[in-house]
């Protein structure tokens, strides 16, 4: 119980540190650096065109790579050893 009566007295004191300035730490090219470009964030959230049409796409380069694999494996398979 004790340790529990000391708890606001603790952070009492953690609230009065004083913390260091960081105004003038930055170096010289911090501060003449330009400001950043900003982007409108209708254009960074914005939703695919058609996200039917691109997993179609995607399925489609995706079984045409299988289509690829299995052919290079039977090629494989095939193939004649010394």
């Amino acid at each position: 119980m004790k340790p529990l009566l000391l708890l606001p007295l603790v952070l009492l004191c953690l609230g009065c540190t004083n913390f260091p300035e960081l105004k003038d730490r930055e170096g010289p090219n911090v501060q003449s650096a330009p400001y950043p470009k900003l982007t409108p964030l209708a254009d960074v959230f914005a939703v695919p065109v058609d996200p039917l049409y691109e997993a179609a796409e995607v399925e489609s380069e995706l079984t045409d790579r299988s289509k690829a694999l299995k052919k290079k494996a039977t090629a494989l398979q095939n193939a004649q050893t010394n």
